[in-house]
């Protein structure tokens, strides 16, 4: 679990230097499809370990009371999931490494590497959580960071509308996710 969670862990950090290195295109890129790829693969050795009938592995932390503890684990069903979301989202990372850099000269590419970074790690997050509060605040992370990619060309009025249109859908999804939460907890 713990090669997991310094997955995770690389997939913030590395989105977070590419945002520090919004003024170089090329080094945003570099750093963040870089850092999104390594995080997936490190993210793969844990869920193939399980998949190929190795035990789950899980953690959990104290977290404060009110919030009850910090508590993830990878079984089977979460590794399978989970292979797809690695997988996928290097594969993305690879493709979009040379896609984003046709915007080199027109935007900032640190910030959408930044947000694709938060994204990965927002989805794994979602499919590891076993607590309704991780779910949620993991549930959000990648639904905000996904508005900010859906919107990256915000320019456009079209693109504008979509993001309006996916956030208020992802906040009605959360909101029902709240309420069986609630329903479930009683």
């Amino acid at each position: 679990m713990d090669v997991l969670l310094v997955a995770i862990t690389l997939q913030a950090l590395a989105g977070t230097a590419a945002l520090l290195f919004s003024k170089w295109p090329r080094a945003a890129t570099t750093v963040g499809a870089g850092g999104a790829v390594l995080g997936c693969l490190l993210g793969l050795a844990p869920t193939l370990r399980v998949l190929l009938g190795g035990t789950p592995e899980s953690l959990r932390l104290a977290w404060d009371a009110s919030h009850g503890a910090f508590c993830v684990e990878v079984d089977a069903l979460s590794a399978f999931f989970l292979l797809p979301v690695l997988g996928l989202s290097a594969l993305a990372a690879v493709y979009g490494g040379d896609y984003m850099l046709a915007y080199r000269h027109e935007k900032s590419l640190g910030g959408p590497w930044f947000f694709f970074n938060l994204f990965v790690a927002g989805m794994v997050l979602v499919v590891v959580a076993r607590t309704a509060f991780l779910f949620l605040v993991a549930w959000e992370v990648m639904s905000v960071a996904a508005y900010f990619l859906v919107t990256f060309e915000h320019e456009k009025a079209d693109v504008r509308k979509a993001g309006w249109v996916y956030l208020i859908a992802t906040h009605l999804g959360v909101a029902f996710l709240f309420l069986a939460f609630v329903l479930l907890g009683h």
